[in-house]
């Protein structure tokens, strides 16, 4: 057993790992940002989440890890409650949250960067249509690879700078409301 733990301690190894888990979130979220339907869109994403904040606590960036976690649950809720004021309490709920988190986790500057696109996010996700959400989430997603660049979580970088062309690709096949 205390074999199996030294190894567990062995950083490459829980690097291993954590490359593991947001390789496999790199799939799942590129899947998220080719759906056209906002509903499939939050369930994709949610997951993803689910596996990027395994990532971020192998990685120990647990401002990334706490908040990404909660993301995947924003995710899943922002399709349910879509009416006021059911959506106001959750997004004012989830706000705090994030804020509270940022505080609790803080790790310096860089833990700005998750707390703005998980914010920013979150607002998009409440309030913004199909369209519009996803303009609102360029900006999340460069917040995300900056975080993801000082952490050097690389699997997370590149599913996110993907991601953001795949986001493009789908927001020009979407119809525009004037």
């Amino acid at each position: 057993m205390t074999e199996l733990a030294a190894l567990w301690a062995d950083p490459s190894v829980q690097r291993g790992w954590a490359y593991l888990a947001g390789g496999i979130g790199v799939l799942v979220e590129w899947r998220a940002y080719f759906a056209q339907n906002g509903l499939k869109f939050r369930r994709w994403s949610a997951a993803g989440a689910l596996l990027w904040a395994l990532q971020y606590v192998l990685l120990a960036a647990w401002t990334a890890a706490l908040t990404m976690a909660c993301t995947a649950l924003r995710t899943a809720l922002s399709a349910k409650w879509d009416q006021a004021p059911h959506k106001h309490w959750a997004a004012i709920g989830f706000v705090a949250l994030f804020i509270g988190l940022t505080a609790m986790s803080w790790q310096g500057e860089v833990s700005l960067l998750p707390a703005f696109a998980v914010v920013n996010t979150t607002l998009a996700l409440f309030y913004l249509d199909n369209r519009r959400m996803r303009i609102g989430l360029l900006a999340s997603s460069l917040a995300w690879i900056g975080n993801d660049w000082y952490w050097q979580a690389w699997p997370a970088l590149i599913a996110e700078s993907v991601a953001m062309l795949i986001n493009l690709r789908t927001l020009s096949r979407l119809p525009v409301h004037r």
